[in-house]
C-alpha cells in the first residue's frame, strides 16, 4: 500500500473523489465499509489509499503522526476502531475532579465534575476537547482568550468558569445546565411559529451580547443551545471554535480537513468554509439557518448529497426560500437532527421568507448588520408591527397597523355602521315627522281659512281652532307666525272665555313660549306670571 499524499497536495479531482465517498462511507456500518472499500481497491486503489487515510485520521484525530505503510487489513482495521479516551471517574483536570461522562460528540467529551479543593460546590460540565494543536499553542490561546470569554455575563449564556490544559488535553468547565437540547424541546413544547421565534430571539440577543464584548460563536448550530424547564435558553461553547482553530496562514492538518476549521458546516457561513476571515456577520449567518430550520423543521441545504455537494451549495448559492422548503422537509423526515414543521407554517410565506433570506446572504455586507437587528426584525413580525425591510412603505405600514389593531377597527367599524344606520333612520323620522307637520299644518292653515265661512270668527270653536293653530306654528319652528296669530286672537279670547279661564291660561302660555323663542324674555316672563296668576286664582 503507497503512503497516502499529503492532503494539501492532493489534486483537486482526487480530492473531491475522496471527499465525496467519505460521506458514503461514513453511513456504513463496519462489515459494510470493509466490503465498499475493498471493491474500491480493486477498481480505483488511489482513491481507496486517500480514502482509508482519511478514516485513520478521522478514528484517531488526537494523532498527529502521519499513518506509518501498513497492509491493508491492518490500516482499515485501525481506520474503523473506535478510538478508546482513557478518560474515567476521579481523573483530574486542574481544580476539577470527574464525576461521570454526560455524553460524547465531535468536539470530544462532556464530564460532570466537581471542585476538589471544594472552592466551588455547585456541580459542572467539564468538556475535554478535541484538537490536533500542540500543549504550548493551547496554553498561549486559552491564557489570552479565559479572560474575555469570562465576560460574557448573560442569562442565555452558560458561563465559562475555568479553561487549561492538563496531560495534553485541552479542557473548558462550565456551567452544569440542567435542560433539554434544543431540537428535543421544540418537538416537545414549541409548536407554534412565534414559540420558535421567540426562542432564536433570545438566541440572537446572547449572541449580540457576545459580540458587544467582542466574542464570536463561530459555531452556532442546535446541540449548542439547552433550554430549561422554564424555557430559557443556554448557548453553550461560545468562542470555543476560535480557540481550537487553526492559524490561518499554518498548514491544514488531517483532522482540520476533515472537520473545517473550528466549525460545524451544516450551520457555517460561505465565508467560513473558503477559509475567509470570520466576522459578526457569520454568526448572523448561522442564525438564519438555525431559523430556517426551527421554521420548516430542516436545514435549508439538508438534501444535499455528499459533503462536497453541501459546500458548493452554501458557498455559490442563496438558500431556498422557507416556505416553498416544507416540501422537501416533508420528504427529508428521514435525515437527521429534522424535526416536524410548525403546524401554521403556511404563515412563513411573505416577511418571515423575506427575513430567513437577509439573514443567510452569500454577501456579508448584506445580511443584517447585527444579531440584534434580526431579533428586533422576528419581534415585530410576531406582533404585526413593520419590519425594518419595508421602511418607509405607506401602504405596508397600513396595512400592518390594521392587522395589528383589528379588533379596534372592528369594533370601530361596528360602531360607524350603527351610527350611520341610526342617522339614515333619524333622517328617514325626521322626513317623516316633517312631511307628517307640513300636512298637519296645511290642514289647520286650511281650516283657519275656512273659519268664516264655517263660523263667527270669534266664535268658541273658531278661537279654539286657532290657538291649536299658533300652537302648531311655534312648536314647528315659526314663532313669528304663530305670535302673530295669539296677538289677533288675544281680546277675542279674554271676551268669550275671560281672562281667569283655562283657555285664556293657554293662550298666555303659548305666547309666552313664542317670545321666548323670538329673544323678547322680558314679555315672555310677564306672559308667564299672568298664566301662574290665573293658576293662583283658581
Amino acid at each position: 500500500m503507497a503512503e497516502p499524499i499529503k492532503l494539501n497536495e492532493l489534486p483537486p479531482e482526487l480530492w473531491k473523489r475522496v471527499s465525496d465517498l467519505f460521506d458514503e462511507v461514513l453511513e456504513l456500518d463496519e462489515t459494510k465499509r470493509i466490503d465498499f472499500i475493498r471493491k474500491l481497491w480493486a477498481t480505483e486503489p488511489q482513491v481507496a489509499s486517500e480514502l482509508v487515510a482519511l478514516l485513520v485520521a478521522a478514528a484517531n484525530v488526537d494523532k498527529t503522526v502521519p499513518l506509518a505503510p501498513q497492509p491493508f487489513g491492518a490500516a482499515l482495521s485501525e481506520a474503523l476502531k473506535e478510538p478508546a479516551t482513557g478518560y474515567q471517574a476521579g481523573q483530574k483536570f486542574g481544580a476539577w475532579t470527574l464525576e461521570s461522562r454526560l455524553g460524547k460528540g465531535g468536539m470530544g467529551e462532556v464530564w460532570r465534575a466537581r471542585r476538589s479543593d471544594g472552592l466551588y460546590k455547585a456541580a459542572v460540565a467539564v468538556k475535554l476537547l478535541r484538537t490536533d494543536l500542540s500543549r504550548d499553542t493551547l496554553s498561549r490561546r486559552f491564557a489570552r482568550e479565559r479572560v474575555v470569554l469570562a465576560r460574557l455575563n448573560h442569562p442565555n449564556i452558560a458561563r465559562l468558569l475555568d479553561a487549561g490544559v492538563e496531560h495534553d488535553q485541552a479542557f473548558i468547565v462550565l456551567e452544569l445546565v440542567d435542560g433539554m437540547a434544543l431540537l428535543d424541546y421544540v418537538n416537545e413544547h414549541a409548536q407554534t411559529l412565534n414559540q420558535r421565534l421567540n426562542l432564536v430571539c433570545n438566541i440572537a440577543l446572547a449572541v449580540e451580547h457576545a459580540h458587544h464584548q467582542l466574542v464570536l460563536h463561530r459555531d452556532l448550530k442546535p446541540s449548542n443551545v439547552l433550554v430549561t424547564a422554564d424555557g430559557q435558553v443556554k448557548l453553550l461553547d461560545f468562542g470555543i471554535a476560535g480557540v481550537l482553530d487553526d492559524d490561518a496562514d499554518a498548514p491544514m492538518t488531517k483532522l482540520t480537513q476533515l472537520t473545517g476549521r473550528g466549525l460545524t458546516l451544516e450551520y457555517a457561513s460561505p465565508e467560513q468554509i473558503t477559509g475567509e476571515p470570520t466576522m459578526p456577520a457569520s454568526d448572523v449567518y448561522s442564525l438564519g439557518v438555525l431559523l430556517f430550520h426551527m421554521c420548516t423543521g430542516n436545514r435549508p441545504f439538508a438534501t444535499s448529497s455528499t459533503r462536497a455537494a453541501l459546500e458548493y451549495a452554501v458557498v455559490h448559492t442563496d438558500p431556498p426560500l422557507a416556505s416553498e422548503s416544507l416540501t422537501m422537509a416533508k420528504n427529508a423526515r428521514g435525515i437527521a437532527d429534522s424535526i416536524a414543521p410548525p403546524p401554521d407554517a403556511k404563515r412563513l410565506r411573505g416577511d418571515l421568507d423575506a427575513i430567513i433570506r437577509r439573514a443567510m446572504r452569500l454577501n456579508p455586507a448584506e445580511r443584517y448588520p447585527t444579531a440584534a437587528r434580526l431579533a428586533a426584525d422576528l419581534e415585530a413580525w410576531m406582533s404585526n408591527r413593520p419590519i425594518s425591510l419595508h421602511a418607509g412603505e405607506r401602504g405596508y405600514v397600513a396595512k400592518l397597523w390594521l392587522r395589528r389593531h383589528w379588533r379596534v377597527v372592528a369594533i370601530a367599524s361596528v360602531a360607524t355602521i350603527a351610527v350611520v344606520a341610526a342617522l339614515g333612520l333619524s333622517l328617514w323620522q325626521r322626513d317623516d315627522a316633517i312631511a307628517t307637520t307640513q300636512a298637519a299644518l296645511q290642514r289647520s292653515a286650511n281650516l283657519v281659512a275656512r273659519l268664516p265661512s264655517i263660523a263667527d270668527a270669534n266664535s268658541e270653536p273658531s278661537l279654539t281652532i286657532r290657538l291649536h293653530h299658533a300652537q302648531l306654528l311655534r312648536a314647528t319652528g315659526r314663532p313669528v307666525e304663530a305670535l302673530k296669530e295669539l296677538d289677533q286672537i288675544a281680546s277675542a279670547i279674554s271676551t268669550v272665555h275671560g281672562a281667569t279661564s283655562s283657555n285664556y291660561k293657554s293662550f298666555l302660555l303659548a305666547r309666552a313660549a313664542a317670545l321666548r323663542d323670538l329673544g323678547r324674555t322680558q314679555e315672555a316672563e310677564k306672559n308667564a306670571a299672568q298664566a301662574a296668576a290665573i293658576s293662583d286664582r283658581r
